[in-house]
């Protein structure tokens, strides 16, 4: 039911070979959007979010010479060829989200576009509608991922764990003495409470919003006496305590989550152990942190700060060689958590000063979606699957 080739209506690279980033060696990574049919769309019995593989027919025989014809994208043919493409719904929703990865999409420099029909070109034409104050948000959020990766395999390379976590050492029973439906129970209503406290579902600006939540941090760091990192914590033995459970029951179910995420640790490490690329494990190993990690770090802040400055967001980056630098560790560690630390400071006071809308429109985007619907489903002949 769903043709690729004839419901595809972009496709671009994505990933190094679109920052400008890509060596040898790197995969090449194809991101693109389709229509699909009606027949699809409504299906009850089926359901289509975005397509995972690998590309063949005429649309693959029709970007393999672009690909080949790409400076940088010409000498990953022969490692790996990733390709993603999404509905168009599901894209148009993540780039109104301010997804950092749908952006990068929507936004790819024309230079590294493969494939592009009309209704992209609409789409393209109306990319304005998806910028707005929340870049400053997803950008940061997934820097913050990428460090918070940067130092947790800091702390296995200087620090490695030395065996599984065992229940004696939280305090509990070889076994469980609450059963596993019971604790979910238990979970779910404590997790309810917590949402109750939750600012999203007030009907305010996001700004204001985001100033009160930022408030209510500082008062309940200083009422509970707790930093920010053991905040969730502390909040949810509150939360416990609002339920009426008892002491020793609070005990024992934070002892179980702490475990738990001791165990969860002790597997990553196990599974980053034994996955773990030999060229990124030796750049690791020489200066002491993820050095690719630190790239996308940089990058994503830098776009990011950049784009509520200028309302325009750049995929391909003119820092490429900066960036290639910071990979092959030209930051120190300490230098790295400076820049990182001002980059954040910059976007705040960007996103303070910005002119971008603090959301974006959404029935605006709502009317485009529909309107690229409805043309390509009259583009087609009636009843056609294609």
């Amino acid at each position: 039911m769903l043709d690729l080739d004839a419901q595809t209506i972009f496709l671009t690279l994505a990933g190094s070979q679109a920052h400008g980033t890509a060596r040898a060696g790197s995969d090449v990574d194809l991101r693109g959007v389709c229509i699909a049919p009606l027949a699809l769309r409504v299906s009850y019995r089926n359901h289509f979010e975005q397509y995972e593989g690998v590309l063949s027919g005429p649309l693959w025989e029709a970007v393999v010479p672009r690909l080949r014809a790409h400076p940088s994208a010409s000498r990953g043919l022969d490692e790996k060829v990733e390709t993603v493409i999404f509905d168009v719904a599901k894209f148009v929703k993540l780039c109104a989200a301010a997804n950092p990865n749908a952006l990068e999409v929507l936004f790819a420099d024309e230079s590294d576009w493969m494939h592009h029909t009309e209704h992209w070109a609409k789409l393209y034409a109306q990319r304005a509608l998806f910028l707005s104050r929340k870049v400053q948000q997803t950008y940061l959020g997934y820097a913050m991922a990428q460090l918070k990766r940067i130092r947790t395999h800091r702390s296995w390379l200087l620090n490695p764990p030395k065996a599984r976590p065992a229940r004696s050492e939280f305090q509990l029973p070889d076994r469980p003495t609450i059963s596993h439906d019971d604790r979910n129970r238990i979970e779910q209503a404590v997790a309810e409470k917590l949402r109750s406290w939750d600012l999203d579902s007030l009907e305010m600006p996001r700004a204001t919003r985001i100033a009160l939540a930022q408030r209510l941090q500082e008062f309940w760091c200083d009422t509970l006496g707790s930093s920010d990192d053991d905040m969730d914590g502390r909040l949810r033995t509150v939360a416990a305590e609002s339920l009426e459970l008892s002491d020793a029951m609070i005990a024992t179910l934070g002892a179980e989550r702490r475990y738990r995420a001791a165990v969860k640790h002790w597997e990553s490490y196990e599974r980053w152990k034994d996955e773990r690329n030999p060229d990124r494990a030796a750049l690791e190993t020489r200066f002491g942190y993820d050095t690719k990690h630190a790239m996308h770090l940089i990058r994503l802040m830098r776009t990011g700060l950049e784009t509520l400055r200028s309302g325009d967001l750049q995929v391909r980056r003119p820092d490429a060689d900066e960036l290639a630098a910071i990979r092959d560790g030209a930051l120190s560690y300490e230098a790295l958590l400076e820049s990182a630390e001002a980059l954040s400071a910059e976007m705040a006071d960007a996103t303070a000063h910005c002119t971008l809308p603090d959301d974006v429109d959404h029935d605006a985007i709502e009317r485009l979606l529909v309107a690229l619907i409805e043309d390509f489903g009259a583009s087609k002949p009636l009843g056609a699957d294609r």
